[in-house]
C-alpha cells in the first residue's frame, strides 16, 4: 500500500500527460487541437460547406455555392476542392488564384494529382477564353517542371 502511494507521489505528470499515453486519446486530442489553429475551417460548418461545394459541382448552382464558400472560408486547402474551382466561369482572377494555390501545393501532391493538374492546365492554356487564365496556366506549367 505504501508503495502505491510512493509511486503516485513520484509521478508528477498531469492527468493530461498520463491520458496522452493512450494512442487513440492522443490522436483525438491532436485532431481537436489542430482544429483550433484552423479557425473557421476547423468547424463542422466548414465540413458541411465543403461537402456542399463538392455536391454542387457540375450543377447550375456551383458558382454561387463556390462564391459563398470562398467568401466565408477563403480558398480551400483541400486539393480536390481546389481542382473543382478551376471550373468557375466568369471569375478569371479567382481561377488564377486557385491555379497559384495548386502549384504551391503540388510538391506535396501524389504523382497522379500532379499529372492530373498538368493535364488540366494544358487544356486550360489551350481552350480558355480568358487571357489571364491562359497566362496563369502557362506560368504554372513552367513552374511545375
Amino acid at each position: 500500500m505504501q508503495n502505491k502511494k510512493k509511486n503516485r507521489a513520484s509521478d508528477s505528470r498531469s492527468s493530461l500527460e498520463k491520458a496522452l499515453e493512450n494512442s487513440s486519446f492522443k490522436n483525438r486530442y491532436l485532431k481537436e487541437a489542430e482544429k483550433l489553429f484552423m479557425g473557421a475551417k476547423g468547424t463542422a460548418g466548414h465540413e458541411r460547406a465543403l461537402e456542399r461545394l463538392h455536391d454542387s459541382w457540375g450543377k447550375k448552382n456551383f458558382s454561387r455555392v463556390a462564391e459563398e464558400y470562398i467568401r466565408q472560408y477563403g480558398l480551400p486547402d483541400e486539393w480536390s476542392a481546389l481542382i473543382l474551382l478551376l471550373d468557375l466561369e466568369g471569375k478569371p482572377e479567382l481561377v488564377c488564384d486557385v491555379i497559384k494555390r495548386l502549384v504551391e501545393k503540388a510538391p506535396c501532391g501524389t504523382a497522379a494529382e500532379k499529372r492530373g493538374l498538368e493535364s488540366r492546365l494544358r487544356i486550360m492554356e489551350m481552350t480558355s477564353m480568358e487571357p489571364a487564365i491562359q497566362e496563369a496556366a502557362q506560368d504554372a506549367l513552367s513552374r511545375l517542371k
